[in-house]
């Protein structure tokens, strides 16, 4: 299975393809792999509530690496947890609506991630590193309960992220998300008279 192959496995099936046979990734895999990350793109934005940001193919394909590269990691365990992990770098271009967009279409997979290493020790350095990546990438962890220390800039300033951040926040029940301003008024709105229905128990403020 390749690159291109793991993604369309995303796409088909919905979650995370569990193999064994997951080879080193080789420069030629990222031209395939960007071309099903932009048809991906361009089938899912149809489903945003607004106007869904722009793609960024380098958002897009780092956070495609990641996740091959993550659960590749976690399928052929062998390194020591102090050991370097590789092709796990963070994402190194600007944090933006659009990045944070194009990101998210492998990254919404992070909760999965998360839940393949439940047989690694909580100390382990791949399963840190995992989480803190989540927490970095708020728009794609909520429901994980985590942290969200990524900005929050990006999806704010795009009224279909906040949309979505909000609907996904309702549907996980993850109210610390709730403690900025526009997140909890986003979340508010989209409850409207039915959160009673929508969300037992919520706090509006």
């Amino acid at each position: 299975m390749n690159l291109s192959v793991f993604i369309n496995h995303l796409v088909r099936e919905g979650q995370i393809a569990v193999v064994d046979d997951l080879p080193p990734l080789l420069p030629a895999a990222s031209a395939d792999a960007l071309e099903v990350l932009t048809d991906y793109y361009h089938h899912d934005k149809l489903e945003m509530p607004t106007t869904a940001p722009e793609f960024d193919p380098d958002a897009a394909l780092w956070a495609a690496t990641y996740l091959y590269q993550a659960v590749r990691l976690i399928m052929l365990r062998n390194i020591q947890p102090d050991k370097f992990l590789p092709g796990l770098s963070p994402y190194a271009g600007d944090i933006n609506a659009n990045s944070i967009y194009s990101a998210d279409l492998c990254l919404r997979y992070l909760p999965d991630l998360l839940c393949l290493t439940r047989k690694l020790d909580a100390q382990d350095a791949l399963v840190i590193h995992i989480r803190e990546t989540a927490m970095q990438w708020p728009f794609s962890s909520t429901g994980m309960q985590l942290a969200a220390k990524g900005s929050l800039a990006g999806i704010i300033s795009s009224p279909a992220l906040l949309q979505a951040y909000a609907d996904r926040i309702i549907v996980t029940r993850d109210y610390p998300r709730c403690g900025v301003t526009a997140v909890r008024d986003a979340v508010n709105a989209s409850l409207g008279d039915y959160a009673s229905v929508l969300w037992p128990g919520y706090p509006a403020l």
